[in-house]
């Protein structure tokens, strides 16, 4: 299947969670989204918050929520690792609107605490949207 997919692996510190070939994938960058196919050329970025979207190379599609991180894409293989990552399915979609109201709430006297609401917004904004979506 040389050239005609690509390697995607998974890992969080815990664990490596997906090791699989794939025809195409998308997910945050931290200035955007990115859709990755094979022959894509070699690239480092930061990992945004939101959604891990793998298409498989029957054209099935999985959804992952990711927390932040880094991608490598080199040659067929695509490394991310980031520090959480979940399934569409294990997302408690009660206890992320819970956090994004929190971090809403939350009074921010500094700048550096002002960086980590929004932070902390952003990641509950997109668990929110990508719970809402099944």
């Amino acid at each position: 299947m040389a050239g005609q997919s690509l390697r995607l692996v998974l890992v969080t510190p815990e664990t490596t969670i997906f090791d699989e070939l794939l025809a195409a994938l998308r997910f945050p960058l931290n200035d955007g989204q990115i859709g990755i196919l094979p022959g894509r050329a070699p690239m480092i970025g930061r990992l945004g918050y939101g959604e891990l979207k793998l298409t498989q190379l029957d054209g099935s599609e999985t959804s992952y929520f990711v927390d932040g991180g880094f991608v490598q894409v080199k040659a067929e293989a695509v490394t991310i690792l980031t520090d959480r990552a979940l399934l569409r399915d294990e997302i408690n979609a009660d206890a992320a609107a819970e956090e994004l109201r929190q971090a809403v709430a939350r009074v921010a006297t500094t700048d550096s605490e002002s960086a980590a609401r929004f932070r902390d917004q952003e990641r509950a904004r997109q668990m929110v949207a990508l719970a809402g979506g099944r």
